[in-house]
């Protein structure tokens, strides 16, 4: 799709080719979480064939298992499951990880939610989400994607505006006020 055409309907088009990819695929939200969490605790995410997760720490640290993949996730880190693939989010190794389903959300709209879990140690703040993408291409980019991304925020200085995006949605969170029902 050419930019012109975008920009008659999107006021804030992308201004490079993987961005208009990404935009030409038409990426929908399905689930948004924000977590405040006390050690010990965990989760265990659903399968969800056709998402792809993401989670941002936004305080704290995590421990991702997701398949073979097992690894510390710090402020500011993204980790995405892009294939939906179920996974375990934990305040470390081998602490208790129920079905997120099975633990008591607060919800505060369809598709957005606060989880406040845990014993009441060392605090995590997390913020989580599964989105899709509506267009049939997007199946062939999500396939030949590894099943996890890690993108560390100390070694990728040029993902300021992601941080800068997620410290938005944060602080919404914190608000209870989701900028798309006000």
């Amino acid at each position: 799709m050419h930019t012109d055409v975008m920009n008659e309907t999107d006021p804030f088009p992308p201004s490079d080719p993987l961005g208009e990819a990404l935009h030409f695929l038409r990426m929908s939200g399905a689930y948004y979480c924000r977590s405040d969490l006390t050690a010990p605790w965990g989760f265990t995410m659903p399968p969800m064939p056709g998402y792809l997760w993401f989670h941002v720490v936004t305080s704290g640290r995590l421990w991702l298992e997701a398949g073979d993949d097992r690894r510390w996730i710090q402020p500011g880190d993204l980790a995405l499951v892009p294939h939906g693939d179920g996974h375990v989010l934990r305040s470390e190794p081998g602490a208790p990880a129920p079905d997120i389903l099975d633990l008591e959300r607060e919800p505060v709209s369809d598709r957005y939610e606060i989880l406040r879990h845990g014993a009441g140690g060392a605090s995590t703040g997390l913020i989580c989400g599964a989105v899709r993408f509506r267009h049939p291409a997007a199946a062939n980019l999500i396939d030949i994607l590894p099943r996890t991304i890690h993108i560390e925020a100390s070694t990728s200085p040029k993902l300021e505006w992601m941080r800068t995006m997620l410290q938005l949605m944060a602080a919404e969170a914190r608000e209870l006020r989701p900028v798309a029902r006000q």
